[in-house]
């Protein structure tokens, strides 16, 4: 999966402060059709978060509303405000992250949202699980422009000799280019483009000049580059041997 969080997340967000009461929490909930609000501070720290599983824990009677938190190794009933109820701290991320990183986090811990925010803790935005699939919409013709793109930043010459083709989400790159180096940046950066579904690299390189000692004893061979967020195809090819 590629692109960033930053390329998905939700900027405008909606958040509870610590001492906001039970029922705006749910009226927050239920009016604007969220299932969980960040709780910061007066500077905008994510202190923690309010899901509605939060509010609908075992005891909760509409007389008096029970939580229970671990709180110096013990259960305790809390009150009925939001500071009370969060989860805290908050399984948070940085929005460089890749959103490859950002679904493992939501898989491994079991939750359906995350807060991302600066190096302070300050929320900038939130990113869920459908935020992540969102990016898998962009039209052939989207991608195509933004694969162009990519390959234009390596190679800006007016006939790049490296092309590509997008069906159904899967880019094909032909061509060729003087280095395996090149072709390997140029391969990278493709493949940081948001919603591509599947990498082919079929393009070759003249001399490889990353692996020479492999190059040279075996003309024909290919070498492959580190492994890629997502599925990829990444044979690349040498046309010839390394001149020495």
């Amino acid at each position: 999966m590629s692109g960033l969080v930053c390329d998905v997340m939700t900027r405008e967000v909606l958040v509870a402060r610590p001492e906001t009461t039970f029922r705006e929490l749910v009226r927050l909930i239920e009016d604007h059709h969220v299932h969980a609000l960040p709780v910061v501070d007066e500077l905008g720290r994510v202190l923690g978060i309010v899901a509605e599983s939060d509010l609908l824990k075992e005891g909760l009677t509409e007389e008096h509303v029970r939580t229970y938190l671990q709180h110096r190794g013990r259960v305790r009933p809390a009150g009925t405000m939001a500071g009370d109820m969060m989860t805290s701290p908050a399984v948070t991320i940085d929005q460089s992250q890749s959103l490859s990183q950002a679904a493992r986090v939501l898989h491994q811990r079991h939750i359906g949202r995350l807060p991302v925010v600066e190096h302070d803790g300050r929320l900038i935005g939130i990113v869920t699980r459908s935020d992540l699939l969102t990016v898998f919409l962009r039209t052939d013709e989207d991608l195509l422009v933004a694969v162009q793109e990519a390959i234009a930043a390596v190679d800006d010459s007016p006939s790049p000799t490296i092309s590509a083709t997008v069906d159904d989400g899967v880019v094909v790159l032909q061509g060729s280019a003087p280095l395996l180096s090149q072709l390997m940046v140029v391969g990278d950066r493709v493949r940081r483009v948001p919603g591509i579904v599947h990498l082919d690299v079929k393009a070759t390189a003249a001399i490889d000049d990353v692996h020479p000692a492999m190059a040279s004893s075996s003309p024909s061979s290919g070498s492959t580059p580190p492994s890629a967020p997502f599925p990829t195809t990444t044979d690349y090819r040498i046309t010839q041997k390394t001149e020495q």
